[in-house]
Formats: structure tokens, sequence, C-alpha cells
């Protein structure tokens, strides 16, 4: 009798990353060699290091906390960061070493209660939006905070300190796009407690399906963006037929647009090297003319998400070193004015 068992088939091999086959399932394999440095988890721990303890809180979407030793001024409460990874919306965990190395300082250098990083759902399996579904549920699990009573370590130790109604956004590349997404569709009324202060869009993760200058092939100088293997992944993560123009990538389409968006005031990190710089510049361009309170962090001779790739695969770039010290200072400079706290820098 014939074998009548159908092999499914390998469809899609992104980089090693991500396997997808006919039969609709997916395939991660561990990060390539060239990424296991960056890639590599950090456990939590809650004994202070460098001045910050970091906790694994099992909510839905699973959260990384960030929590600075430092004390708060007397009498008063501090905002909250919330974090959106990169990715690609395909690719990342919040406890890879190189969100802790970025994240884990930042936690100590700037007047806040903590950072919660969000364990985001990843396509193909979860394709946009559940990754900005997962943002208003982890601004849900910050409003639980609000609710009477003593809660377990380490949400207690954020609820003691926390100011809820001055919650801030934070997201790297497309997590940045996200951050805009959540902000855009924000309504105060139907989260309680939380209140959002900012957002804060580092090297976001913007384009369009004709490429910029800074995104054609004659110019690209970033070794860590491929835009072809970017369309690949989005491919995977943006609804079927979708292109770049999707507002998921491009959230403006003009002036009459971004005047229609309730959004707190923005910090938008643009680095002079990456090839997003053209969009990112756009973006401000836009949303100012639409009445938007922008303020730009440039990062002149440096590339995308530099300030996340210090110290690997090689030695930290002084150079780099300095633009990253400077981008701490200017979320600092642009949290305190929003809170009337001084960075602890």
């Amino acid at each position: 009798m014939a074998n009548t068992t159908r092999r499914k088939k390998l469809v899609e091999d992104i980089g090693g990353w991500i396997k997808v086959y006919d039969d609709g399932t997916v395939e991660r394999s561990p990060p390539p060699p060239e990424a296991s440095q960056l890639a590599t988890a950090i456990a939590p721990y809650d004994v202070p290091r460098d001045g910050v303890t970091v906790h694994d809180i099992p909510s839905n979407p699973p959260l990384r906390l960030y929590l600075p030793e430092a004390a708060r001024p007397a009498g008063r409460r501090l905002p909250v960061l919330l974090h959106f990874h990169a990715g690609v919306f395909c690719l990342s965990d919040p406890t890879w070493s190189l969100y802790h190395g970025f994240y884990a300082r930042l936690a100590a250098s700037i007047p806040i209660a903590g950072i919660v990083s969000i364990t985001l759902p990843l396509a193909p399996e979860h394709p946009l939006p559940a990754a900005i579904d997962a943002g208003f549920a982890a601004i849900d699990w910050l409003n639980s905070l609000a609710q009477p009573g003593l809660l377990p370590e380490p949400a207690g130790r954020l609820k003691a300190v926390a100011d809820l109604s001055r919650v801030f956004l934070i997201g790297d590349s497309n997590g940045a796009n996200l951050v805009h997404h959540v902000a855009a569709g924000f309504t105060s009324a139907e989260r309680g407690q939380v209140r959002l202060a900012g957002a804060i869009l580092l090297n976001p993760g913007f384009s369009r399906s004709t490429p910029s200058r800074s995104e054609s092939a004659e110019v690209q100088v970033d070794p860590y963006m491929d835009y072809k293997m970017v369309d690949r992944f989005l491919a995977l993560a943006l609804p079927k037929g979708a292109t770049r123009d999707h507002p998921y990538i491009w959230p403006v389409g003009d002036d009459a647009a971004a005047a229609a968006l309730a959004v707190p005031p923005l910090l938008v990190s643009v680095a002079t090297l990456d090839t997003m710089r053209d969009r990112q510049v756009e973006y401000c361009n836009v949303m100012r003319r639409g009445g938007k309170d922008v303020e730009v962090a440039q990062s002149p001779g440096v590339g995308h998400m530099f300030y996340l790739n210090q110290g690997a695969p090689g030695p930290a770039d002084g150079e780099a070193a300095a633009r990253v010290a400077e981008l701490i200072e200017a979320i600092g400079g642009f949290v305190g004015r929003r809170h009337g706290c001084v960075a602890r820098m």
C-alpha cells in the first residue's frame, strides 16, 4: 500500500532565524553565531548590580522589570517607562543582553520608578496588530498597580514609587512604530489611572515602498539593516499583500492625518548613519506640521540602534559610547522636563 503521508515543504527561511512551512508551522532556530553575544538571555536578579535589579513577571504578556536602587526624592513618586523591543515584529526578546546593557543603565541613570519591558507576541505566529494589543495589555497591568491592597514583589516595589499619571512609552526600531500606534490609540478613559506623559521613539523603523535616499543601495552604510531581508520579515508580520506604505510601517499619510492624532509629546532619536533616517526626519516634520510637540535627539556618526550594539562583537567604540551617553542624557531631560525631576547622571 502506498505511503500517502505528505511531507511539509519549506516555503521561507530567513537568515536561519525563522523557517516557515507550507502547512503553517514555524521553526525558530537559535540566533546565528554572529548574533549570539547580543542575543544571550540575561537571568533576572534581585541583588543590585550597578544600581539596578531585574525581575520577570509572568503576566499576559510576560514583562521584564528594571528597578533602580536609588531612593526617590522625599515624598515624590516617579514616572514609569513602558518598553517595546525591536525585531521587525518577528524576532527578539527583552531578556537579551543587547537590551539589558542599555535599559539597565538607563534605569539607573534617569529619574524613574522603573522600566517595564514587554515580551511582544511575534509574527508569523502572531501577526500585527498582536504586538499593539500587547502594549495595551501591559498598560492595563500598570493600571492594576493602582488597585487597593498589597501586591507581591516586585510589583509591590514598583507600586510604592510609581506615578501612573506619568507613563512614558519607549521603543527601539520597529518597537518605536508600536510606540506611535499605542500612543495614538490610547484613551485615558479606558485605562484607569494610567496617563501618558510622553513617547520616546528610538531610531524608529519608519519606511515607505519607495526607498528614500538613505535607504537606497548606493548609499547604505548601516551594517545592521538589510533592506531586502527586512522586507521578508515584514511580509510575515503585515496583512497579506501589504507593503511598507501600510500604517504599521508608515503611520502618518499627510499633515491632516497627523493633526487628527491625539498623542503626548514625542522625543525621536535619529542616528545620522541610520538607513531609515530620512523617513524619521520626514515623520518629525509631518507631526510638527500637524501641531504635535516633537523633540529630536540627533546622534552623529552612528547607525541604527547603535546604543544597543555597544560591546559586541568587539570592544565598545569610544565615539559611539559618547553618543550613547548623550542619548541617555536626552531621554532623562525629556522625562525630567515633563515630571519636574532631576536626573541622576
